[in-house]
């Protein structure tokens, strides 16, 4: 029985799902490939593989795995969507932190993965991207102002929102800390 990239993808991102992106929960693997229809050598098997990629870890020596940091980045590019309450919000400090620069660039690759799949006109696809490229050089500064980002961040998510991305421009307002 071979592995394809497929059952490790929707493995994946099912893990995802059931951790609810927390690096810290912990779930069965039998569960989790049960789920998407595998049997529990299979799910075993597609564990292995996802534990071998750095995408999971072992929890318990009874088939209990979680998800790590790489897992995630790799289930978001894979299309996984942060449950809601989980995104990161940015700091009120003046200038950006470690975090919160780390938030900044995986929401942006988050948007960047949106704004490809939307069907809008140019001129919207054209203010968004210049938007992705403004937050992306500002955060090559050793002091990357918060006020600057969050002023970015709003445009994004306003333009987001008319072009038809509301799941991610709402994603983009929770870190901003808007409700």
């Amino acid at each position: 029985m071979t592995i394809d990239n497929e059952e490790i993808i929707a493995f994946l991102l099912e893990l995802h799902r059931v951790a609810a992106g927390d690096r810290g929960a912990k779930a069965s693997m039998h569960a989790v490939g049960a789920a998407i229809g595998m049997d529990k050598v299979h799910a075993g098997k597609v564990a292995e593989e996802l534990i071998g990629k750095g995408w999971a870890e072992v929890k318990t020596l009874s088939g209990g795995i979680g998800i790590t940091a790489e897992g995630l980045d790799a289930a978001v590019a894979a299309g996984a969507i942060s449950p809601a309450g989980s995104d990161p919000v940015l700091g009120g400090g003046p200038l950006l932190d470690a975090a919160d620069r780390q938030a900044v660039t995986a929401l942006l690759e988050q948007i960047r993965t949106a704004v490809a799949a939307l069907r809008s006109d140019y001129p919207a696809l054209e203010e968004m991207v210049l938007d992705i490229k403004t937050l992306e050089v500002h955060l090559l500064s050793p002091k990357a102002k918060t006020s600057v980002t969050r002023a970015v961040l709003e445009g994004l998510q306003n333009a987001l929102s008319k072009a038809g991305g509301k799941e991610i421009a709402a994603r983009v307002k929770r870190t901003m800390g808007a409700a």
